[in-house]
């Protein structure tokens, strides 16, 4: 049995077709994914999003041109998210804008919620998490497993856990 299945897989015909379904699929993964993109994030210009991104609150959302957001990643808006131009982020970040307001005591039901604005020309690592009430300035690199949790100065590259500023 196995080779007549390596028998048939080595058949230029078979291969072929086979390459051509999965472009096919690829290429329908993708319209998909900024049909996806398009209809939650109204303010998004040319850029991009993975199929797999979460979005919240897409309405509260606001992004420029030419930025990427990669796959598995979260987007909770419910204060305001502003990303500019030419922004990569990497797989599997949070940017979340609310968190819980334990200042009211047990039950913790209630969210509050600040701003976040990345700025043009950064780049997010992967495993990031973008707290809110952040400001994340232009042509900043954020790298892998950060917890942004405070502002981050314009050109400046920051590292580890916990974060601190190498330039």
């Amino acid at each position: 049995m196995r080779k007549i299945i390596q028998t048939i897989s080595s058949i230029f015909f078979v291969r072929y077709f086979v390459k051509l379904i999965l472009n096919i699929k690829s290429f329908f993964d993708r319209i998909w994914s900024n049909l996806k993109f398009k209809s939650l994030v109204k303010n998004s210009g040319d850029s991009t999003c993975h199929y797999s991104t979460e979005i919240k609150f897409g309405e509260n959302i606001r992004i420029g041109n030419n930025t990427r957001i990669g796959p598995n990643c979260t987007l909770g808006a419910k204060g305001s998210i502003i990303i500019g131009d030419n922004v990569v982020v990497s797989k599997y970040v949070s940017i979340e804008t609310a968190g819980l307001d334990y200042k009211k005591g047990p039950p913790y039901s209630s969210h509050k919620s600040s701003q976040i604005i990345i700025e043009n020309g950064v780049w997010i690592g992967s495993n990031v998490i973008v707290l809110g009430g952040v400001t994340i300035g232009e042509n900043s690199i954020i790298g892998a497993g950060c917890v942004i949790s405070k502002d981050v100065s314009p050109f400046s590259l920051i590292v580890g856990s916990p974060t601190r500023k190498l330039k």
